[in-house]
């Protein structure tokens, strides 16, 4: 066997299946290709079999080593493998990262090439700077033996100084929540960090326990999970450590910016929201650290509920000029708090009741009254001369004053009267009561239960005018309380009570209910639209008289 010139062999005769070892020099070997050639015999056989051999040949570095690097936009993945050829003591492995690295996403080795990889422990890693140490003889054994492949494969996290140079002076461990202390060791006034991609990027991240007065640090949230945070009191040298609260918050649109405390921290997740370059977008919030089915609000500074929400589904809030909230756990709605029984038979026990009566009752009053004015009058005089006779027996001035009552009741009464023969001011008046009473907080209804009452008034309203109108038909009366419920459905509940209507199994009913309706309207406006309406009509009429009498006709 010859070696890039340098040869080696074996003087012998290999029987089938015997193997030999050829002793060469490692100084051979020579830096690029090296050149390997194999004969076998002398060439002095000439007839039988070729001889032939098979050969094995390999040479090993003293420690074999590869690298893979793979750069992302915030991310830098390494997979390193390298071989110890002779037992090594204290041996590690280092991984230069070429840019910051906040901390680990992802930290794992292998031995030997096999079987499945592991988690690197906290104790056997090391990330100071943009250098990542791995301490090999941890989990290899110390010395490591001789022969042993370790591969390390890692996924660094980065920051996006953005006109700045920044450096990490605590790491954060992997598998840990983001709590990475930095040097800002170049910054201005227009310098941010882009930490949306962090390993809990999509959290809300501040500053604490900064070297400088942060009372202008703030993060700004863009909708497509981008977060920039600036610190406007910093300068090159201040030091900072980077935290998340236990909430994800974004806006609709635009951007939004938010201040957290230095209260702040897992279990009070109070911060501070302000608009950005738009004033009053709306924006949604969502608390990770809570429980599944847990009800959660976001609270502003006098205990004002925003928003709630059943986690996992986000709280939505309609406008982002609120300044300091939280996020706490509450109580479900109560399903009663939207109902009748809740609202208006709620006064049985908060004492209202005989007020309500009263003005409700004469309501009834006027429509009773009305609908009967002869004998409502007959007993408005009656009343009134009662009356009237009552201040009549008072000494010397009874006579004067007596009548003087009894004509301002009777006048009073058979106002009243007249007000109640007129339905559609009766029913503003009952509407006017209702409306008061309700200001005065004399009874309260949700705004589901405000939605179907409103339905059922525009139907009954709608009814009585058609038929005072004499324009009443089944087609138009279905078409006005259709869209006017539809309207207050949608308009009046604060759930989507539409949709919930087209997805409930009433749908269908509404459907053909709505189809009749159709068919109706448009066979009435034929009938009113025929071709013959435009035509002249003669009627002749007349009287005919017995007796041959020709005095004709009218």
């Amino acid at each position: 066997m010859e070696v890039n010139g340098e040869t080696t062999g074996y003087d012998g005769t290999l029987g089938d299946g015997e193997t030999v070892s050829l002793n060469a020099s490692s100084s051979w070997l020579q830096e690029g290709t090296n050149n390997v050639s194999v004969s076998v015999g002398d060439g002095s056989v000439t007839s039988g079999p070729e001889p032939h051999v098979d050969v094995e040949y390999r040479h090993d570095l003293e420690s074999p080593r590869t690298v893979q690097y793979e750069s992302e936009a915030l991310s830098e993945r390494y997979n390193v493998s390298k071989t110890y050829t002779t037992p090594r003591e204290n041996a590690t492995l280092t991984v230069p990262h070429a840019r910051t690295v906040l901390s680990m996403r992802s930290l794992e080795y292998r031995l030997n090439e096999s079987g499945t990889y592991s988690s690197v422990p906290q104790s056997a890693s090391n990330l100071s700077g943009t250098t990542l140490t791995v301490d090999v003889s941890e989990v290899a054994g110390d010395p490591v033996p001789e022969g042993t492949t370790v591969e390390v494969r890692s996924v660094g996290s980065r920051v996006d100084a953005h006109n700045a140079e920044i450096s990490v002076v605590q790491a954060t461990p992997v598998g840990f929540d983001l709590d990475s202390r930095i040097r800002l060791d170049s910054w201005s006034s227009d310098s941010y960090l882009g930490i949306g991609e962090t390993p809990q990027g999509s959290l809300v991240h501040y500053a604490e326990n900064e070297s400088y007065s942060a009372e202008s640090d703030y993060v700004e949230l863009y909708g497509d999970g981008r977060q920039r945070l600036h610190a406007p009191n910093a300068s090159s040298g201040s030091e900072m450590t980077l935290n998340t609260l236990p909430a994800r918050v974004s806006p609709g649109q635009n951007s939004m910016r938010v201040r957290v405390p230095e209260s702040a921290n897992a279990s009070n997740t109070g911060f501070v929201v302000e608009p950005a370059s738009v004033v009053g977008d709306a924006w949604i919030a969502e608390y990770v650290a809570g429980t599944d089915g847990q009800w959660y609000a976001v609270v502003d500074g006098d205990g004002e509920q925003l928003g709630a929400a059943e986690k996992p589904d986000p709280i939505e809030v309609s406008r982002d000029d609120v300044g300091l909230v939280s996020i706490e756990a509450t109580d479900p709605p109560s399903p009663s708090t939207d109902s009748v029984g809740s609202g208006v038979f709620a006064t049985f026990s908060d004492g209202n009741l005989p007020s309500l009566l009263v003005l409700f009752g004469g309501v009834g009053m006027l429509f009773v009254a009305g609908s009967r004015p002869s004998s409502s009058r007959d007993a408005v005089d009656s009343i009134a001369a009662s009356v009237g006779g009552s201040f009549s027996r008072i000494p010397r001035i009874g006579g004067p004053v007596g009548s003087g009552v009894e004509s301002a009741v009777s006048a009073a009464g058979s106002g009243l009267v007249s007000v109640g023969e007129n339905r559609l001011l009766t029913g503003a008046v009952g509407a006017a009561v209702a409306v008061a009473a309700a200001e005065a907080g004399l009874f309260s209804i949700g705004s589901e239960t405000g939605a179907i009452l409103a339905v059922a008034g525009i139907a009954v309203g709608s009814l009585f005018l058609l038929r005072e109108a004499d324009a009443f038909t089944t087609a138009r009366w279905i078409a006005i309380v259709g869209v006017a419920g539809v309207v207050a459905l949608q308009g009046l509940g604060e759930t989507d009570l539409l949709t919930e209507l087209v997805n409930s199994d009433a749908f269908l009913i509404l459907v053909l209910i709505g189809s009749y309706a159709l068919i109706q309207l448009v066979r009435e406006y034929r009938a009113n639209n025929g071709p013959n309406d435009d035509r002249p009509q003669v009627v002749i009429g007349g009287n005919l008289r017995s007796g041959g009498d020709d005095e004709g006709s009218d």
